[in-house]
């Protein structure tokens, strides 16, 4: 097993333990149900902006597949993009379940949410 190979399983391994350590926590941070979602929404937006990387469509190479378009990836390695989305999301979610958990930034500390009594009329 290669170092990076390690370091990504470490960083998994990490979100996997703390995402379990969310049953056990008391209230006050991000909670399980509320974890998933952000780690959910974090591998989409990674997922999408990893899927054009190193990808050289079949014009591009020459080799343009009969009844196929041209701009058709050749090879997409969409395995290899699942395991860096998946890296990459769990070293998000880390990061701001830290930064929830532990209390470094709470959502009233941000400006630009409005408070409970901005909705009142």
């Amino acid at each position: 097993m290669t170092l990076a190979r390690l370091a990504q399983t470490a960083i998994v391994a990490l979100f996997a333990l703390a995402s379990l350590a969310q049953l056990f926590l008391p209230a006050g941070g991000i909670n399980f149900v509320t974890g998933i979602a952000i780690y959910l929404t974090a591998w989409w937006i990674v997922l999408f902006t990893i899927l054009p990387l190193g990808v050289t469509g079949q014009a591009e190479s020459g080799e343009v597949v009969q009844g196929t378009e041209s701009g058709a990836p050749l090879d997409p390695g969409l395995k290899h993009k699942a395991w860096l989305t998946t890296v990459a999301a769990a070293a998000i979610w880390l990061i701001l379940f830290v930064i929830f958990e532990f209390g470094l930034i709470s959502l009233d500390d941000i400006p630009f949410i409005p408070g409970p009594d901005a909705w009142d009329a």
